[in-house]
């Protein structure tokens, strides 16, 4: 191999910490740019929630004015029909009271235009921030991936690596395992507790309405509801948790904390849920069992999420030389050539980490479904 292909160890820490530098610098600016459009998402917000509240109001002025318009008008018909009835102070006054209802309602009309005008503006502008706050979240999550691989110990990677090219394959599949890590976990956060807490900042806002009006049975009841979503958040969160880092895998092992994790997880899902032993059970290295692990779970969460089954399986065979793990579902299946196509593309992110975690151990992962005829996962990690 040629010195051209090669870079001196020097030369590579160099560029690493110049490129270390320029991440952390521009990770910082993004953070600060997400922060601010996250509390102009918030303050659009609550500002929405006003306008929304004045919409209504104004609607319903303008109902009970066109009411008392349209009755002020069969009046003044009746007036002028039986002309000859009414005195001239009477119909003067109900000329007079019709004049000031219809210029009421011209008002309260002219400012539900208004405020509608200004509810649609204020959800464009809170879809644009949401979005700019979105990608700049994205960024800062890609740029602190980056940052954890380059920040590892410099001056074994030129060691370790002699080829440009296995370097580069490498460091990509672990960036993307990475990267489809921190994404799962932040959709998990994002669509759980996240959006619970949001939802108990608006009911606590409620109760402290109904608590200012004097209503305080509906307060409490409300208050007490409140208390159960908050137990659910934290066991979403303990779960999170355990999904993110496992402690019985260093403690109990892979069979029983795979069993535990499948178990939980289908019958939260009312999902018969089942795991497998072939061969006597022993301890693995660290990284392979918790490449089982991962690839358990990721084959698990796609089952329930996506395929609908009534029945999963998971299977562990301990061969000795090697280990075998297989996750069978009866679920709907999916059109294997499609996503053979989206594993290519590195389209698939829980496919393609459970193989590039499998391939990083020499191992194998084969793919087999189709539509109406479940899935099957295996895969198979020398030892």
């Amino acid at each position: 191999m040629s010195d051209r292909t090669l870079l001196s160890t020097a030369r590579v820490e160099n560029i690493l910490r110049d490129t270390l530098d320029a991440l952390e610098q521009g990770k910082n600016e993004m953070y600060d740019i997400a922060e601010h459009a996250r509390q102009e998402f918030e303050r659009l917000q609550a500002e929405l929630e006003e306008v929304q509240v004045d919409v209504g109001q104004a609607i319903s002025t303008v109902e009970v004015l066109e009411q008392r318009f349209k009755h002020a008008r069969i009046r003044l018909y009746q007036m002028s029909r039986d002309y000859d009835h009414y005195s001239e102070q009477d119909k003067a006054n109900a000329y007079r009271e019709a004049e000031r209802i219809r210029e009421s309602l011209a008002v309260a009309r002219e400012r539900e235009r208004n405020l509608s005008q200004q509810r649609r503006s204020l959800e464009v502008s809170l879809a644009r921030v949401e979005e700019i706050a979105s990608k700049a979240e994205r960024f800062v999550s890609q740029v602190g991936v980056a940052l954890n691989f380059l920040a590892g110990n410099i001056r074994d990677v030129n060691e370790q690596l002699e080829c440009v090219q296995v370097k580069h394959e490498i460091a990509q599949g672990i960036l993307k395992g990475q990267e489809d890590e921190r994404k799962r976990l932040a959709r998990e956060i994002h669509d759980g507790p996240v959006q619970d807490m949001a939802n108990i900042a608006l009911r606590l806002d409620i109760v402290e309405r109904l608590y200012g009006v004097g209503r305080f049975e509906e307060a409490g009841q409300e208050f007490s509801s409140l208390k159960g979503l908050v137990k659910t958040i934290i066991g979403d969160i303990r779960r999170i948790i355990y999904d993110l880092s496992p402690m019985a895998l260093d403690d109990l092992g892979l069979v029983h904390t795979v069993t535990r994790y499948v178990q939980e997880n289908c019958e939260r899902q009312g999902v018969h849920g089942e795991v497998r032993v072939v061969g006597r059970e022993e301890r693995l290295a660290a990284t392979v069992e918790v490449a089982v692990f991962r690839t358990v779970q990721e084959a698990v969460n796609n089952s329930l999420r996506h395929g609908r089954p009534t029945e999963v399986l998971v299977r562990l065979e301990f061969l000795g030389d090697r280990i075998g793990v297989g996750v069978f579902d009866n679920g709907v299946g999916f059109n294997l050539v499609e996503v053979r196509r989206l594993l290519q593309e590195g389209r698939h992110y829980g496919l393609v980490g459970m193989e590039d975690r499998i391939k990083l151990l020499n191992g194998t992962l084969k793919i087999h479904s189709a539509p109406g005829q479940g899935t099957r996962i295996v895969a198979t990690v020398p030892l």
